[in-house]
This record gives structure tokens, sequence and C-alpha cells, in this order.
């Protein structure tokens, strides 16, 4: 089934947010008024409904990122004492691990060994566990020195081809810092603001690989607009603005998969354009807010997407943020030139 979109485009952006990094209205952004189905091309996916829960039932406050390993496992952050929470594909769940209040999470291998790394905002700190929750490493360290902005509001971090390990402070200082293997901060760049070479709310980030040297993209929700940076920590411009609220990234081949807390995932190519619209919600009422009942949350529309992972296979699995707990898996539908 094709997918029928009547759009009424704005670009308003919202306004700075109260002292919850949740709270505040959503900018208007794309309205989507009919939607028969998700995606469309070869990026239509079918939404699983209930995937990884019973029916209407949640998992508990979800307010994190997701992140797969090799074997196709995969992790979703809670804010719950069961911590990040294991899955099979089929929606299975097998374990859990680490603490809760992890908001972003990825994981990376070494010398044969896969890691995650969490972004533990309750704790101040960027987090390395093994794929069991054992902790082997943190930033800040006793190698790390006091950070310009101090260290509260981790929201997200990624680790460059030399080891650089980059961390964004989206939920306090708006500043991105950058160090070495060991934790000895290089560089501090970003900070608090609404032009050019600043943040307001840096709440996702990523290395995008789609550039030869990748780049930093940094999800700049409360100014609504996707960032790029090089590796030393220099503006190189916005890729896309006029987005609602965008919190998290995933790259697959030329393309990225963002969430956008106003209740929907948009799909944008290597330029920013938006190519793909995913479980946009119809339920303005609903769109952006935290409290909406697993009885009232349609399994084909977000409520307010946070989180999210491509699999090997393109799947894509979604967390929302929400106190009940809600998480979703897009199943790709394959098109005929597949």
């Amino acid at each position: 089934m094709k997918l029928i979109l009547l759009l009424a485009a704005a670009s308003i952006l919202p306004g700075v947010l109260p002292a919850h990094p949740h709270k505040g209205v959503a900018p208007q952004g794309e309205v989507l008024t009919v939607a028969v189905a998700t995606g469309s091309g070869d990026h239509t996916y079918k939404n699983v409904p209930w995937w990884g829960t019973t029916k209407n039932k949640g998992v508990g406050s979800t307010n994190g990122g997701v992140a797969i390993d090799k074997a196709g496992r995969i992790y979703f952050s809670t804010d719950t004492p069961n911590g990040i929470l294991i899955y099979d594909a089929k929606g299975k769940q097998l374990g859990k691990a680490g603490p809760s209040n992890v908001h972003d999470l990825f994981i990376r291998e070494e010398g044969g060994t896969e890691y995650i790394w969490a972004s533990h905002t309750a704790g101040k700190r960027l987090v390395k566990m093994t794929l069991d929750g054992k902790e082997v490493f943190q930033i800040p360290n006793d190698k790390t020195v006091e950070v310009k902005g101090g260290w509260g509001g981790v929201t997200a971090a990624d680790i460059a081809p030399d080891g650089s390990i980059f961390i964004a402070l989206g939920y306090g200082s708006n500043f991105i810092h950058k160090f070495d293997a060991e934790g000895k901060l290089i560089k501090t760049f970003g900070g608090r603001g609404r032009g050019e070479g600043q943040c307001n709310t840096a709440h996702g980030m990523a290395l995008d690989y789609r550039f030869d040297p990748p780049r930093i993209m940094v999800a700049d929700r409360e100014n609504g607009r996707l960032t790029h940076w090089d590796l030393e920590g220099n503006w190189i411009g916005v890729v896309a603005d006029g987005l609602r609220r965008p919190t998290d990234l995933a790259f697959r081949g030329g393309v990225v998969a963002v969430t956008e807390l106003a209740g929907g995932v948009k799909i944008l190519d290597k330029a920013g354009k938006v190519i793909a619209l995913l479980g946009e919600n119809p339920n303005p009422k609903q769109r952006g807010q935290n409290g909406v009942a697993p009885d009232q949350a349609k399994p084909a529309h977000f409520t307010a997407p946070h989180g999210l992972a491509y699999d090997p296979s393109g799947n894509l699995y979604v967390q929302d943020w929400n106190r009940f707990g809600r998480i979703a898996k897009l199943l790709k539908v394959k098109s005929s030139k597949q």
C-alpha cells in the first residue's frame, strides 16, 4: 500500500526550554494529515505491533538509545532499575546490563571484543562496558581535567577512526569536547546559541562516514537542525533545518534516519533532503508527549521518537520517550529493485 501524504509546511523553531529538557512547545514543521502506510519506495517499512512487549504493556520509562551487536542482539536503554534491556530480532528479551538513565549508546569492536559505550546522563559521564555490563573505562577519569561548562548533561558521544572520543553535553553547557583515547582533553567547541558554531540542545551526535574524511553530525534539537563539523571541531555548516526537534541519528548507505521528538522519523539523503517519513503521528496531542498510555499509542505511529538504530538488513528499531516504555521495530519491505 502506498503512502499518501498531505503536508502543511512551516519552519517555526521552538523557544528555549524550561527546567526539564523535554518540556516546551514543539515547532509545527511538517504536519502529516493522512497516513496510510509507513515510508515509500526503497524506504517502505512495516511496523511490527508490540514488538518486544506484550500488548498494551510497556517496559518502564524509556528516554534513551538503541544499539545492535554483531550477533544481532538489540540493546535498549531505560530509566528503570533494569538498565539496558537486551532482545533478539524476534522481540524476545534475553537479559539486561548496565546502569539506568543511559541517554545514548553505541557498540564498537576493539581487538575482536565488542563494547557498549553509554552516555550516562545521571552519572555525568561516558562509560565503556562489556556486553554484559561490566564497566572497564569512563570519562571523566584521572587523566581528565575539569572541562569548560562542567560535566552536567551528557547526551551523546562517538569515536573517530584515530581513537579520539567526542562527547556532547546537550543537557548542560552544549559544548562538545574532544578527548584522546585515554580521556585527556584535546579541544572544546560548540556552546549554547542559535548561530554558526553553536548548539541549542546538542541531543544526538554521530560520525558521518558518507564523507572522506568523516564529519561529525549533530542533532541540534532546539534549533531544529542537523549540523556538520570536521574532526578538529571546526564548523562546516547546516545540513538540514526546519526539523521538529531532532534527537538521534542512524546511518545506512547514503542516507541518515533522524528521530524527531515531535512525533515521527525522517530519512534524509546526503544533501539533507527529506526523502521519506516514517510513523508520523497525526494526533497533535500525542506528538512529543511522554505520558501517552500504551492503549492510546497506535502501533503505526510514534509519539515522541528518541533513539534509533539500523540492523544489517535495514530494519529500524526506534525507542519513544515514554514513561510507560515503548519500543518499536520497523521491518523493511523489499522493493522490486532489491
